[in-house]
Parts: structure tokens; sequence; C-alpha cells
């Protein structure tokens, strides 16, 4: 009996370390959906991600999940993109590799076996935004990333999924605040409004 306790305790435990960054995870509800998106300039965002992006210069890089911290990101998510010129070092990176619920079944070792992942710079600047943007993977695996023009990335588009990040301002470091996971139709317009708080 004292032994079943004890495994049911130590099983409790780590279930819950695996799904403590999710559980922050809540849902806006839909009458709170206009006045969130408008405090993160939603038409500002759906602007860039209805653009197209053509002039582009292809670089590499390596391959760096999010940490515990972070919830399950859209996409695989690499951490060394949250700033345009990989400044950012306030938010910490592990090198393990996290599958969470929208990123089921991926591994960035099967898109690229050595660690080493490509991507496109834009030459052009994002509309209305007038950050940089960057284009990771292809067809439907892509990441659309869209920065601030102080560096620090405003949002990402993953199939029908934008994700926003929001910065405490701050004349050291920026750091982030939340996160808006913004489930979009066809035409870019909000369906459903998860928000997670660091």
């Amino acid at each position: 009996m004292k032994f079943l306790f004890v495994f049911t305790f130590f099983c409790a435990i780590i279930v819950g370390n695996l799904f403590s960054s999710d559980a922050k995870l809540k849902l806006i509800p839909k009458q709170k959906t206009a006045k969130v998106l408008k405090s993160v300039a939603y038409a500002t965002i759906r602007s860039t991600v209805m653009g197209t992006y053509s002039r582009l210069e292809e670089k590499e890089t390596i391959y760096q999940t999010c940490s515990d911290e972070f919830p399950s990101m859209p996409g695989d998510f690499p951490c060394n993109f949250l700033d345009f010129t990989g400044t950012t070092d306030q938010v910490n990176v592990q090198s393990e590799i996290s599958d969470g619920e929208f990123a089921e079944g991926r591994d960035p070792e099967d898109i690229n076996p050595s660690g080493n992942i490509r991507f496109k710079i834009s030459k052009e600047k994002s509309r209305n935004l007038n950050g940089n943007v960057i284009l990771l993977g292809e067809g439907e695996s892509k990441l659309s990333l869209f920065y601030h023009p102080k560096g620090q990335i405003s949002h990402y588009l993953f199939q029908n999924t934008i994700v926003i990040f929001v910065w405490k301002p701050s004349l050291e470091n920026s750091q982030l605040s939340h996160l808006y996971f913004v489930k979009v139709n066809r035409d870019y317009f909000p369906e459903e409004v998860k928000e997670y708080t660091f």
C-alpha cells in the first residue's frame, strides 16, 4: 500500500511537470477577444501576414528549442529566432526537443539531421510594421516570422495559427510578458484566442 502511494505521488509530479507550461494557456472568452486583439494592433499583424515577400536571401543557423518556460509552440518554433539579431538572451533555451500539442509527430531532426536549419530573409520590410521578415521551412511546415523595427519578434504564422509576442518595455533588456495564440480562418480573421502569461 505504501509503495502504491509513493508510486502515485511520483507519477503525479512527473505529469504535473510535463503539463505545467500548457496549464497556463487559457482561452480568452469571445466577448473579450476584440479588446485583446486591439491591444496588440491585430489589424497591423493581419496586414503583414497577408503580404507577399519574394526578394529573399538564404542563410543557415543551428536549431534551438524553447525552454520549459514556453508552452508548446506551433511549428516547432526555434527560440533563437526571438530576436532578429540573435541577441535576446533573457529567455533560456535548451538543446532537447519537446513535442507539444501543436507540433505532434514533428521533429527538427527529420527536417535537417545535422541540427542546422535553412531560412530566408526578405529584402523587403513587412507591410505597416516596417520590420524584418524571415521565412522558415516550406509548404505545410512553413513559418513566416515578423519582427519589430528594433529586432524583437512581433509574431509568426504557422498554418492557421498566428502567435503574437508581447514584450515588457524595459530600458535594459526586453522580456516576454504574454503570448497570444490566434486561430485564424483563411482570410486571417480570428476565430479563437488563447493567452499564455510568463
